[in-house]
């Protein structure tokens, strides 16, 4: 049976080895952790595009379920008209902007 800390266990860990890390050690790195969290949060909140760009990603990769989803991926990242398209995500909303497109296609980066 493992023994586990109480103190300052490990946060987001199941499985680990118990004495890898001092309680001190893992008290720095369990703040550590949530010092990068809250920072990530903050950035995602000054970065609303991220947000919709990952979104409409991921919606596009669902709808169209391509073989090769590094292949799609690096076209979606890299199309000539992303900025536009995130553009009008983020300042119309992502009903408007999509309309009734369902595929990702040039056509939805001309909206």
């Amino acid at each position: 049976m493992d023994a586990r800390p109480i103190e300052n266990a490990p946060y987001g860990s199941e499985k680990y080895d118990v004495g890898a890390l001092t309680q001190e050690q893992q008290k720095k790195l369990n703040e550590m952790k949530i010092r990068r969290r809250i920072e990530n949060e903050r950035y995602m909140q000054q970065h609303p595009e991220l947000q919709f760009m990952i979104r409409d990603f991921i919606r596009q990769a669902c709808l169209q379920r391509p073989e090769n989803v590094r292949e799609f991926a690096s076209s979606y990242f890299t199309h000539p008209l992303l900025e536009k398209r995130i553009k009008t995500l983020t300042e119309e909303g992502v009903e408007e902007a999509n309309g009734d497109m369902k595929l990702i296609t040039d056509q939805i980066f001309q909206k």
